[in-house]
Parts: C-alpha cells; structure tokens; sequence
C-alpha cells in the first residue's frame, strides 16, 4: 500500500482530505488527567457570530466560571481576520487568555475550568440539554483534526502538547481507522454525506 503521505488527497464536498485519515493505526483518543488540556493553554480564534452568541447566553456559562472569571467583557480580545481556512466568511475574534499557576504552561484560555480542565462552554453545552459542541470554538471542537491550507487531516504532532508529545496516545495495538476513531469531528467539517463519502472511499481502499 502506497504511503498516505505520498498519495493525492481525496476531494469531498469540495474539501481537500488527507488519505491519512482513511489508515488504520493504533492510536486512541487523549485523556486530560494526562494531558491537562495542555491545548487549551492559549487563546483560539473564533468567528464574531460565534463570540455574540457566547455573550448571549453568558448566563449559562458564568455559573461554571471561577468569579474572577465571569466578567464577559473580558472573554474576548481585539478584532482579528479569519484564516482562510475557517469554514465561514466574515471576521473574528479570540479567546481571552489568563493566568493559571496550577496548569503546567501557567496560563490557559479563559474558559478552562482549573479544577476539572473541561471547557466551560462544552460544559454549559450539555448542562443545558443542548450538543456539546452548541457554544464551542470550530478548531477546538475541530482538533486534534485541523485544517491546513484547506485539506482535512490529523493533526499529527501537536507543540501544544506536554514535552513536545503527540494528543494521539498509543493503544495496546489494536487499530482503528483514523476518520472513525474522530466520526463526530469529521462529521464536523464533511458533514454526514461527506462522511458517508468518506467511509466509502476507505471500502474501495480496503482500510474501512
């Protein structure tokens, strides 16, 4: 079988994928008691609309805040322009950045809960019956898939991680399917036909 990396990328809904994602590895999804949301220890870029909608429902979330946290006025910093892989046009913003001398890169983003190191608006999210992802930033909700110049793919090493690791964490060899192991963040940017596409494309290559 020809290296993924060596191979035409797959076109689905207009979007680049990397074949990568068709490959069966060994690999699982990150825990955080071992990781600490160590990529959550800075701030991430997310569409205005997505930003306004936070502030209208800040009431939902700043109940999971610690107090110093809950001034909404200071969840997001400055205007900035959406790269061009973001998934909507129009501009953004990003996610404040604050102090934490118990997290191992002493800072995070602002919605990180210190004790649990679970997203507040994740949390909010499902608190109140909506999807997880309702109030969540595109690439945190995204990763540890991502985009790059367009093209759908794992992210594969990640420096956000703790001592250079990856968020890819090892199993006891059994393998899955990469695009699988990641359906609901794939589902994401391909939505369900793309996927169904997707799982198609991996049958033809013998992978699914």
């Amino acid at each position: 079988m020809n290296n993924a990396d060596d191979e035409e990328p797959l076109i689905i809904n207009g979007r680049r994928v990397h074949r990568g994602l068709l490959e069966a590895r060994p690999i699982r999804r990150c825990e955080l008691v071992e990781c600490q949301s160590y990529c959550c220890s800075g701030g991430v870029y997310i569409h205005h609309r997505q930003a306004d909608d936070i502030l209208a429902h800040q009431d939902l979330i700043k109940p999971l805040l610690p107090p110093e946290r809950r001034d909404a006025s200071q969840w997001f910093e400055g205007d900035e322009g959406l790269d061009e892989d973001y998934p909507e046009a129009g501009t953004g913003t990003a996610t404040a950045v604050v102090e934490d001398p118990t997290h191992p890169a002493g800072q995070t983003c602002i919605f990180l809960l210190p004790e649990s190191r679970y997203c507040a608006l994740q949390s909010a999210g499902l608190a109140n019956g909506e999807h997880p992802w309702r109030f969540k930033p595109f690439y945190c909700a995204l990763h540890p898939l991502g985009l790059d110049d367009g093209q759908l793919g794992l992210v594969e090493q990640s420096e956000m991680y703790l001592d250079g690791g990856s968020c890819n964490r090892s199993t006891d060899g059994s393998v899955i399917p990469v695009y699988k192991l990641f359906e609901p963040e794939a589902k994401l940017v391909l939505g369900e036909g793309g996927y169904a596409a997707l799982e198609a494309a991996a049958e033809r290559r013998g992978g699914g």
